[in-house]
């Protein structure tokens, strides 16, 4: 059976035109894996994992991890709709950097031509309860909307419910929560308006 997956596994590669860097978190597990992938010019860069038992949806020319972009060797990226009715939508022409950890109880989308920096983390929901009774049970559980041609900067951290506008900036070490609308420059923790871009 392990011989048949990894057989799979070449031709998924193979026919796609993958680079070798796109990793399953149990190839055992390969046939149970809900990933769609739009297009035929996708590339992982750096070893990427799609992980829970959710829904995974990637548009065409996207890439994931960029060779020259820092702490490349030894780093990875995850793509983990964590339960069986969670989505990440991964929109068409999106670049990320390296060591990017995309975490949805729910949903996450991110919309085309969005680019991504390195060490960003995107988690919809939060891992424990806020009442001591039960913090060993999950939290709320939101969202997350990221518009089309975003940046985001390295070290970005995007909690639940937060919606990004088109065209919208965050800088560098942001600590995103709650909703902006298009065409602003965004950053802090947590993040704020810093301008807004003339278009």
């Amino acid at each position: 059976m392990l011989n048949f997956l990894k057989k799979v596994h070449r031709e998924v590669i193979n026919k796609w035109g993958f680079i070798n860097n796109f990793y399953f978190s149990n190839l055992k597990k390969l046939v149970h894996k809900k990933i769609i992938f739009k297009g035929n010019s996708i590339q992982f860069r750096q070893k990427t994992y799609f992980t829970g038992k959710g829904l995974s949806e990637i548009g065409f020319n996207c890439h994931f991890g960029y060779k020259l972009g820092g702490f490349f060797r030894g780093g990875s990226i995850e793509i983990q709709p964590r339960y069986a009715n969670a989505k990440i939508k991964i929109g068409n022409n999106v670049l990320t950097n390296n060591n990017i950890f995309l975490c949805a109880a729910n949903y996450i989308e991110i919309g085309n031509n969005t680019l991504i920096g390195q060490n960003v983390t995107m988690i919809d929901h939060e891992a424990h309860d806020i009442n001591p009774l039960k913090r060993k049970q999950l939290g709320e559980i939101g969202e997350i909307i990221i518009g089309n041609n975003v940046w985001i900067g390295n070290n970005v951290t995007i909690l639940k419910n937060s919606k990004i506008g088109d065209n919208t900036i965050i800088a560098t070490g942001a600590v995103v929560s709650g909703k902006f609308d298009a065409n602003l420059i965004i950053g802090g923790i947590p993040a704020k308006i810093i301008k807004e871009i003339n278009v």
